[in-house]
């Protein structure tokens, strides 16, 4: 845990040292999307209403038996604890900020095709589904007890067109990606490991088209994660890259140069 909180201190100072503001950025597209999004300081009514009902969950004691098959397992394929429903969320949750910019590029891109890694408690779920409710979206999620809990936070926020499918990804992933004839937004988090992660990414960029949005979670957690972004972005399907740190995004535009960037947030 020391290693890691180490290996993070270090990897945001190099992040802030490159890091760009946008107004040192060229590329049309991209100013606009750091300009109309990622800076934008609207109060959109789900925030409050998702915010809300996490606040009520966060002191939930319910205590279930969670199953892991993410980074945490190290050398294991799965651990197994028991776990009080609000310490789940609170820990497991994206921050504030983060969640919400998952609303606003939802917002942004109106994706009809939704496919995200690591349902959790459904909270991010909401964030994405939020904005676009009557687009198709599968959700996948290791523990099936925490499925349950995010199935009814989600019909209590009156999120609707949602799948949960659970299970270790790698095994479930096939199954819904036959679900898509192409994939408009995918959000890849809940293992955070180079191997699994590219394999998550080369079965989903299959799907992947010119105007699909790929962001990667945690993309400098570790070095491994940081391995699999450069890869990542790297790969000559990608036209765009950009780096905020906690999240990388990665678009499939024709028709622009390729470039990545890193953008302060």
């Amino acid at each position: 845990m020391i290693k890691n909180q180490i290996w993070l201190t270090k990897s945001y100072l190099a992040y802030l040292a490159k890091a760009k503001t946008r107004y040192k950025v060229h590329s049309p597209f991209v100013f606009d999307l750091v300009e109309n999004v990622l800076k934008d300081k609207a109060k959109y009514p789900e925030y409050r209403k998702i915010e809300t009902y996490k606040k009520k969950v966060c002191h939930s004691k319910t205590i279930i038996e969670t199953v892991d098959f993410g980074a945490r397992t190290k050398s294991k394929r799965y651990t197994t604890s028991m776990e009080k429903v609000g310490d789940i969320v609170k820990r497991r949750s994206q921050h504030k900020k983060q969640a919400r910019l998952l609303y606003r590029l939802s917002r942004h891109f109106q994706p009809q095709n939704i496919l995200e890694f690591g349902t959790a408690a459904g909270f991010s779920t909401a964030y994405i589904k939020a904005p676009v409710p009557q687009s198709k979206m599968f959700t996948m999620e290791g523990c099936p007890n925490l499925a349950e809990v995010a199935s009814h936070n989600l019909k209590e926020l009156k999120i609707t067109n949602t799948e949960i499918r659970t299970g270790d990804f790698g095994v479930t992933l096939p199954g819904v990606l036959k679900n898509f004839e192409k994939l408009d937004f995918v959000f890849f988090d809940g293992n955070h490991r180079r191997k699994p992660t590219l394999d998550y990414y080369n079965r989903c960029v299959e799907l992947a088209h010119e105007n699909t949005l790929f962001i990667f979670d945690d993309i400098h957690w570790s070095p491994g994660m940081e391995d699999a972004w450069n890869t990542v972005k790297k790969d000559e399907r990608v036209s765009v890259s950009l780096d905020i740190f906690w999240f990388g995004l990665v678009f499939f535009r024709k028709g622009i140069i390729k470039q990545d960037f890193i953008i302060r947030y």
